[in-house]
């Protein structure tokens, strides 16, 4: 057979193939956060130098997949080591990147505060309890925990009277000074709080969501300190004074703290349920432990930043979560961040907390029994007529592949996300 016959006839049978692997991946299922642990995606293994034709007929194969997105709009990135840049369609153009944009925020959050950080609800006092009693007001100091339960602050207050306390004589008073006191932020629909996430504020409990009263939506941080003035009460310490707003002492010591668990297992929770108020409150973290603001508009300026450092370009946004209609990111965009962080010294850290196709978080339910399954570990973003998602997998040769599919304008949700999902999979399966 000629050669250029014979080469047509291989091109047909992998195309052949790829096409039977994405029409066998069942739809995709509604999102649920699941528990499982995270296996890493498989380190790359460096292979031979690109070749122009795998190249081209990869990119054709994932961009026709993308095409059955029903999307008005379709942008997209993919990078595979050994082949370059396989893919880039309309890559440049500034989209709305839903919750993807919780990568951003994390990986910042992880280069510019450590893994190991931690966030601490203390409660301190000017005075010394004698025989139990304390004269003056007992403070109650946000730390900005975005995962504090009723059960972690009832657990602090038991820790208030097994260190002597029994009686506060003052006031319970909350200093939730940590972060500003805006709710909600610009370019957020009315219904977003508390229809997608509770009101913000630096002392949260229960993430702000057991209650959607107006009071509570205005000003959520006073409620949950009486939450807490009850709370000693059923421990054994009778507070005479009432709950109210005062900072923080300088002379003030410590009676009794909680503290949170590390920032990776913040950010794994965070970005495998994809947490909005989690993403928001941890953004204003960012703002006020590398930016000496914890608002919002400082978190978003020192994301910028903390990944500029690292050579990632930022678009347009104004917070942590996605939400707003003013975000704006790019697919090649959202490539450099993952090559930056890829090759960063949290590259473990966020590849962890990512969710991983037929495993946990928003990609527990796809992807399921095929090449991508285990593989593609990556950020989901959706919203209404947004599909979006970005992140890391690893072909059938072993060569690393970064990606970022940024779909608007879609007219059936479910029909792209499994035109995304049958892309990962021609991805994984890849043995070029």
């Amino acid at each position: 057979m000629p050669v250029k016959t014979l080469l047509a006839a291989s091109l047909t049978a992998l195309v052949a193939v790829a096409g039977s692997a994405a029409a066998s991946l069942p739809d995709a299922g509604t999102d649920v956060v699941g528990t499982v642990s995270t296996r890493l995606v498989a380190a790359p293994t460096q292979v031979e130098a690109p070749r122009p034709a795998a190249t081209a007929s990869l990119g054709s194969r994932v961009s026709s997949a993308l095409s059955t997105s029903t999307a008005r709009t379709v942008s997209a990135a993919v990078d595979v080591d050994g082949l370059g840049a396989v893919l880039r369609r309309d890559a440049a153009h500034s989209l709305p990147p839903a919750s993807t944009e919780k990568s951003y925020v994390v990986s910042a959050a992880l280069l510019a505060l450590g893994g190991d950080a931690r966030l601490t609800t203390e409660v301190a006092a000017t005075a010394t309890s004698t025989a139990g009693v304390l004269p003056g007001d007992l403070w109650l100091v946000a730390g900005g925990d975005p995962y504090l339960t009723k059960a972690g602050l009832r657990a602090l207050a038991k820790a208030v009277h097994d260190a002597g306390v029994t009686v506060v004589q003052g006031d319970v008073a909350l200093d939730d000074s940590r972060y500003d006191a805006l709710r909600r932020n610009p370019g957020w629909k009315s219904s977003w709080v508390p229809g997608e996430l509770g009101p913000l504020s630096a002392f949260a409990l229960d993430r702000n969501a057991y209650r959607t009263d107006s009071a509570y939506l205005r000003d959520p941080a006073l409620p949950n300190a009486v939450v807490f003035r009850d709370d000693l009460k059923a421990e054994g310490v009778v507070v005479q004074g009432s709950v109210k707003r005062s900072r923080r002492p300088a002379a003030a010591t410590t009676v009794a703290q909680r503290v949170s668990g590390p920032l990776t297992a913040i950010t794994s929770r965070l970005l495998k349920a994809s947490d909005n108020f989690a993403a928001e409150m941890l953004l204003k973290e960012v703002g006020k432990t590398a930016g000496g603001e914890g608002s919002s508009k400082a978190g978003v300026a020192t994301v910028k930043q903390v990944l500029g450092e690292q050579g990632v370009p930022f678009g347009a946004a104004t917070d942590g979560s996605g939400l707003s209609s003013y975000d704006r990111q790019t697919a090649v965009g959202q490539l450099a961040l993952l090559r930056a962080l890829g090759a960063s010294p949290v590259a473990d850290q966020l590849r962890a907390a990512l969710p991983l196709a037929c495993v946990d978080g928003t990609l527990k339910k796809r992807m399921c029994g095929t090449a991508a399954a285990r593989n593609v570990a990556a950020k989901t973003g959706t919203l209404s007529g947004v599909a979006n998602l970005s992140g890391y997998a690893t072909t059938r040769s072993g060569r690393a592949v970064r990606f970022a599919f940024v779909l608007t304008g879609v007219r059936d949700s479910a029909k792209a996300r499994a035109a995304i999902d049958r892309a990962c999979v021609l991805l994984a399966s890849s043995t070029d």
